[in-house]
């Protein structure tokens, strides 16, 4: 008997892994707690710029939907890139400019690309690198000169200067974990810290709060919505070359570098777990997720030192895009290598993958 069937499921298989649209629901949800830190800090001009970046996005979208005749008004992903290019802006810029900006790339990226996961390009940081070009003085300078980092502590110039405000709370906090948990492994938090890790009071949105941003971490790795290995590979590799190479150029012995110092200024957290874990520009394998992390902590490094640099990391991304495609090139050439020599081995030749 011949049936006819209203709907086609998978069912009894399933994916472990969330699909792309839970994924970029769920990275928007996990940033809702820094989005409501800014309405408590009253940080109203970075909310504003949020918002135009917001609508941008989607009118980008509304836009490439009416040029294809597609009924896809709302996109989660392109939502999700315009939430975090408005977290990524200084207070301050023009949202004129940046809605132009938003809207012309996402625009492109679409009508070039077709789809958010095929397109190795990654859009915030051309939306970025644009806006840095346009009006580089809405970009806050480095933090600290040169000078700060001729001693391990570069950080207390921070506070003792009044360049970031020590909460009230720091000392408390500061003084149970050292006197505790941190007095046991032979370690202690530096006054101040803690509020680096609360709040830094940049004028970026995505670079203040580092507690949230590492809680939100937390849970897309938990989830397998963000990959960990690059992740990983990426702060290691920041992590010790600050540890051992930041003092050197300033005389002083290798080792010693603040290192806490560098993952909670210049965005480095942030970076880590959203823009650098984008779709489309990541390798597929282990290897190629290790080198292309460890690659771009180098980079880092080279680029922003041992942090409190406001547009480094937005070049290091670039520069992590362009690199990219040659490391997927090279992993395709592999695999293709490794096919060719399992189908000699069983015995069928004359097969090309394609």
């Amino acid at each position: 008997m011949r049936h006819n069937y209203k709907h086609i499921t998978l069912n009894p298989f399933c994916s472990s892994n969330p699909s792309l649209n839970g994924i970029m629901k769920m990275s928007i949800a996990v940033l809702l707690p820094q989005i409501i830190m800014l309405f408590i800090t009253k940080s109203y001009n970075s909310l504003v710029l949020l918002l135009c970046s917001i609508i941008a996005a989607q009118g980008a979208q509304v836009c490439y939907a009416v040029i294809k005749k597609s009924r896809a008004f709302l996109s989660w992903t392109i939502m999700f890139e315009g939430v975090i290019a408005g977290m990524l802006i200084p207070a301050g810029y023009p949202p004129h400019t940046l809605f132009i900006a938003v809207f012309t790339v996402l625009l492109l990226q679409n009508l070039i690309f077709g789809s958010y996961a095929q397109g190795w390009a990654n859009a915030v940081v051309v939306i970025l690198i644009v806006l840095y070009f346009i009006n580089p003085a809405m970009f806050p300078p480095s933090l600290l000169p040169h000078d700060c980092f001729t001693q391990s502590n570069a950080g207390s110039r921070l506070f003792s200067e009044g360049i970031v405000q020590v909460a009230d709370f720091d000392k408390r906090i500061g003084g149970f974990l050292n006197g505790g948990i941190f007095y046991s492994w032979g370690i202690s938090v530096p006054e101040g810290y803690i509020t680096l890790l609360w709040d830094s009071q940049s004028a970026i949105p995505a670079f203040r709060f580092n507690l949230l941003t590492l809680a939100a971490s937390l849970i897309l790795i938990s989830y397998k919505a963000a990959d960990s290995l690059v992740t990983y590979a990426f702060l290691i590799v920041y992590g010790i070359a600050v540890r051992m190479l930041s003092l050197y150029p300033y005389g002083s012995l290798i080792g010693g570098g603040d290192v806490l110092l560098a993952f909670c200024t210049g965005g480095t957290l942030f970076a880590a777990f959203f823009p650098l874990n984008r779709f489309g520009t990541l390798p597929m394998t282990a290897v190629g997720k290790c080198i292309y992390g460890a690659v771009g902590g180098l980079c880092m490094f080279g680029m922003c030192g041992a942090g409190t640099s406001s547009a480094a990391v937005f070049f290091c991304l670039l520069f992590l895009n362009i690199l990219s495609p040659a490391v997927q090139y090279i992993e395709d050439r592999i695999y293709d290598f490794q096919l060719h020599g399992i189908l000699v081995q069983a015995g069928i030749k004359g097969v090309k993958h394609e």
